[in-house]
């Protein structure tokens, strides 16, 4: 005001109308105008520190991810194995968590606000990240309730035997179901041929669902001592005449020497837990999941690194090794939790699913560093609404799938308990821990 012969203390200020003064400053308000979207200068460009660090990644990411799967096929199921397998699942549950809160989702609010984006993102609807984020998750609701919904029509249609004089399946006779005297019956169906008939005391433990023959894996969990001894006692004798009628004639003839004793089998491993089917599909669908949510942002995570240079790309590279290492950790435990067969590459193809899009930004980074720039107009607005996404898919699944059903289900509380389940909520704090310290540099 002093250019125009006016101080603060001029009485003539006071003469000027509120609503005149008011108006000009909205007029000069809106006359600003946008900061250029744009990095500015670059440093020199590196091309072979770049080729370097593309390979450096595609090794890290695949060794990190396939360490897991790696670890449970050379190890053949040992007790050290399945604890490191344990503590890096929940470990991995950490990063997951750690990365959606940490890394997607502030990035993705600073990306779609930045002041050199048109009004609408950067004043107009500043929670744009967290709507995305939010739709992102309605979406994966909507998505897994119609398959979950749709695979138990087609469970119910393909097994309708299962559901024949369900009523009277529901009523425990002697501590068994008419479902336990179905698969009794086809053990005994199964028996080899060179059981006698002194074996009859073992026979009857098949009836109870427990089969005598050593190293033999049932299907059923033995039923609790206290509701059989009552009624075996009642009715041994129908079970022997059951017994008799069912015994094919295989089973009648004669043992060639009544000295011979079978060869015991090798005793098997301890007994795993195999899922159902429609548990190995919710697994299957988590995991896709996860990946999905992971493989969105990596893409760009690849090429910001392929177009940094100076000083700001050595920073880059650590944090995004440490990055890309923990995250293939994380996702590689869910996938080795998974039951393929053992000569199935789909476990396999998911790792170097993992492994190779980040390099495939890189890649792609190295061709376009000249025309793409990240902090453009174009560049911040693809990865505000990717990493948004990523955001909305990791923290339905960090938080639903994976936390709550770890910690909060009423398995859980049964199968995680003591130690266990401190130890399994401290890797979850270490994880998060970890990568939110990556985030403070990527």
């Amino acid at each position: 005001m002093e250019k125009l012969g006016l101080r603060a203390d001029d009485p003539r200020w006071s003469s000027i109308p509120t609503d005149l003064l008011l108006a000009e400053l909205a007029r000069r308000d809106d006359a600003n105008e946008r900061p250029a979207c744009g990095s500015g200068k670059k440093g020199s460009y590196d091309t072979g520190i770049h080729v370097f660090a593309l390979f450096l990644i595609l090794a890290l990411s695949t060794l990190s991810c396939g360490f897991p799967l790696f670890s449970q096929r050379l190890s053949k199921g040992s007790k050290r194995q399945r604890n490191i397998i344990f503590l890096c699942q929940h470990f991995g549950t950490g990063v997951l968590m750690a990365t959606a809160f940490v890394h997607l989702l502030p990035t993705a609010f600073t990306s779609l606000t930045d002041p050199c984006l048109p009004h609408a993102f950067s004043k107009g609807y500043r929670p744009l990240a967290g709507l995305i984020a939010m739709v992102s998750a309605f979406v994966v609701v909507a998505l897994e309730s119609y398959l979950t919904t749709r695979g138990a029509s087609h469970s119910h249609s393909h097994h309708a035997w299962e559901e024949v004089d369900s009523d009277d399946g529901d009523e425990n006779v002697g501590g068994r179901t008419q479902e336990g005297e179905f698969s009794s019956r086809h053990a005994r169906r199964d028996r080899p041929s060179s059981i006698a008939l002194d074996d009859l005391e073992a026979t009857e433990g098949l009836v109870a669902g427990a089969s005598p023959l050593p190293g033999s894996t049932p299907t059923m969990a033995p039923p609790r001592e206290g509701l059989l001894k009552p009624q075996r006692d009642s009715t041994q004798d129908d079970n022997r005449e059951s017994l008799d009628l069912e015994l094919s004639f295989e089973e009648l003839s004669p043992s060639p020497n009544p000295d011979h004793q079978p060869k015991p089998e090798p005793e098997l491993p301890p007994l795993q837990h195999i899922p159902t089917p429609e548990e190995q599909k919710r697994m299957m669908l988590q995991c896709v999941l996860l990946e999905a949510g992971i493989l969105f942002h990596s893409v760009f995570i690849g090429m910001a690194l392929s177009v940094a240079t100076g000083p700001t790309f050595a920073v880059f590279l650590i944090a995004i090794s440490f990055h890309q290492s923990f995250e293939g950790l994380a996702l590689g435990t869910r996938i080795a939790a998974l039951h393929f067969p053992r000569s199935s590459p789909r476990p396999w193809l998911m790792v170097l699913a993992f492994g190779a899009t980040t390099p495939i930004g890189q890649a792609i980074g190295l061709f376009i560093h000249r025309f793409y720039d990240p902090m453009s107009q174009a560049g911040l607005l693809m990865v505000g609404f990717m990493n948004a996404i990523s955001s909305g898919l990791l923290l339905f699944a960090g938080l639903v799938q994976l936390l709550a059903e770890d910690f909060l289900s009423e398995k859980s509380y049964g199968v995680l308990k003591g130690r266990r389940r401190v130890s399994a909520f401290l890797a979850v704090v270490g994880g998060a821990g970890l990568m939110a310290a990556v985030g403070a540099f990527a």
